[in-house]
């Protein structure tokens, strides 16, 4: 199962770079969110939307980390964040639980990857997520 969610997230960044998030099969299965340096949700594909239980709707315009993180993986999460957004490490793979809307709690691994604007500063973090199934 291990080899088949490697290969998974290797296709999915194809995706991502490749600018196809909803047309292919993988898309189906990966949890697809965008945020802006505020941590403001500005993408979410219908998986995420199957994952978590949240429509795109109730989760466009507001605060990941508000919504999906548990305050015992705050602290961890934030600094992932602020790691990514300001280079210092670059967290390209990286696993966590979210809470999904019914409260129930996912573990997601993600490989994030930075976009950036003309002057190649961060602008947006898109990250693929599978939910780890035990």
């Amino acid at each position: 199962m291990f080899f088949c969610q490697s290969i998974i997230f290797k296709l999915s960044m194809y995706i991502i770079l490749s600018n196809i998030k909803e047309s292919n099969m993988l898309s189906q299965k990966v949890f697809i969110v965008a945020l802006d340096s505020g941590a403001i949700i500005t993408d979410f594909n219908d998986a995420a939307s199957r994952i978590s239980g949240y429509s795109k709707d109730e989760v466009i315009g507001k605060n990941w980390f508000e919504i999906f993180i548990p305050d015992r993986n705050l602290l961890e999460v934030l600094q992932v964040f602020s790691d990514l957004f300001q280079r210092k490490d670059y967290h390209w793979e990286h696993t966590n639980v979210i809470v999904c809307k019914n409260k129930t709690k996912k573990t997601i691994k993600w490989m994030n990857n930075i976009i950036t604007d003309n002057k190649n500063r961060p602008r947006l973090i898109y990250s693929l997520g599978l939910e780890v199934i035990n």
